[in-house]
């Protein structure tokens, strides 16, 4: 990709001793990159692809949901994009990578550090924006992009991983942590199933809250539907599923 540093040596190590230890066809880690998740979508073409990893130390044209711009300097987060053998779309799909997500950085965090999920795609700790998922679809695969904060980010209402455990972390560890939860998803299909709405229920950081949504208004979040929607109560009482869009806590 125009522009793009690829490294040999990344955390300490060479790259190719990071792609054996995570049992990966590929990976591709950069100093500096547009977007990990454009280059995922890139080797997601090829079938063999199915959980290549792109790593990036900086991205200098990351995106989250709808476009949005990602804020992502060089050694501040953890940018990465994967390639899942997975065709099902977002937000169905954004939700199971944003569990597995938070299990992942949960495992490698240690005690002390409780990952709840922000209905579609945000993780949150203590109500501070840790880190988001971006799932694009690749023709008969998904990529699974994710940017957590690793160090404290100038950004309003967000946090990061040192500043909520009081230590340094490594990206190696926690992307190869987020690796193997991913690789032990299955993906979705018809319905979310019992386990992953348990999951989500026990994470979610929007229950019982007085929230603005940009497809239904305002109400009280009460919940993820099985299809992956937002179960909105109105001032009324009446309830209705949000299933896209943006939401914000009043």
């Amino acid at each position: 990709m125009k522009g793009a540093r690829p490294l040999e040596r990344w955390d300490g190590a060479p790259v190719e001793s990071w792609r054996t230890a995570w049992g990966v066809p590929r990976l591709e880690v950069y100093a500096s990159i547009g977007s990990t998740n454009d280059r995922a979508l890139e080797l997601a073409a090829d079938a063999s692809h199915a959980f290549a990893v792109v790593i990036a130390d900086e991205q200098t044209a990351g995106r989250g949901r709808r476009g949005a711009g990602w804020h992502s300097p060089p050694g501040s987060g953890l940018w990465m994009s994967v390639v899942l053998p997975w065709s099902r779309p977002a937000p169905f799909v954004t939700l199971v990578i944003g569990l597995a997500a938070a299990e992942a950085v949960e495992m490698a965090a240690g005690d002390g550090v409780r990952i709840g999920l922000k209905w579609p795609n945000d993780l949150y700790v203590g109500g501070r924006k840790l880190g988001g998922v971006l799932c694009e679809s690749a023709g008969a695969a998904a990529v699974a992009g994710l940017g957590i904060n690793l160090r404290p980010v100038v950004v309003d209402r967000a946090t990061s991983l040192e500043a909520e455990s009081g230590r340094l972390f490594s990206a190696s560890v926690l992307a190869g942590s987020i690796v193997a939860s991913l690789k032990r998803c299955s993906a979705p299909v018809g319905a979310l199933d019992g386990a992953t709405l348990a999951g989500l229920g026990a994470r979610d950081a929007l229950a019982g809250q007085a929230v603005e949504t940009d497809e239904q208004g305002p109400g009280t979040a009460r919940g993820i539907d099985r299809d992956g929607a937002l179960v909105l109560e109105r001032p009324d009482g009446s309830r209705v599923r949000v299933g896209a869009g943006s939401v914000r806590l009043l």
